[in-house]
């Protein structure tokens, strides 16, 4: 991914540590997490109903949705409960203090197996 991709998301002291902000950008929305360790961009919302992520209680690596009690992983997120869910992950550099994201999520290899469904 060349440079020029990257949108200025935000200050990245605009970034709670150990928290959260949701940001818009082309129109897509994004959480970016301040971890303890690094930034991290994901999708803007709770996969089950909608819940703006950065909303959401966050406690160590888990984020938990207050609506229905749904859990991902921050640093994966991979659902914890229900563990078949992922939230979307985007490219994000800092620079200069500014936190620069690609708004187009990147490819994962999903690790969740439809074949108990019943399509």
């Amino acid at each position: 991914m060349s440079e020029v991709d990257f949108i200025y998301a935000c200050e990245a002291s605009a970034v709670p540590e150990n928290g959260a902000l949701n940001v818009n950008l082309d129109g897509e929305e994004i959480t970016i997490f301040h971890t303890p360790s690094r930034f991290i961009a994901r999708s803007g919302f709770c996969k089950h109903n909608g819940f703006k992520l950065e909303l959401c209680e966050i406690t160590g690596d888990t984020l938990t949705c207050p609506l229905h009690g749904w859990k991902y992983s921050v640093s994966t997120g991979k659902g914890i409960k229900p563990s078949y869910t992922r939230l979307e992950t985007y490219p994000i550099v800092m620079r200069a203090e500014q936190l620069w994201v690609q708004p187009v999520a990147e490819k994962q290899d999903d690790e969740f197996d439809t074949s108990a469904f019943d399509w």
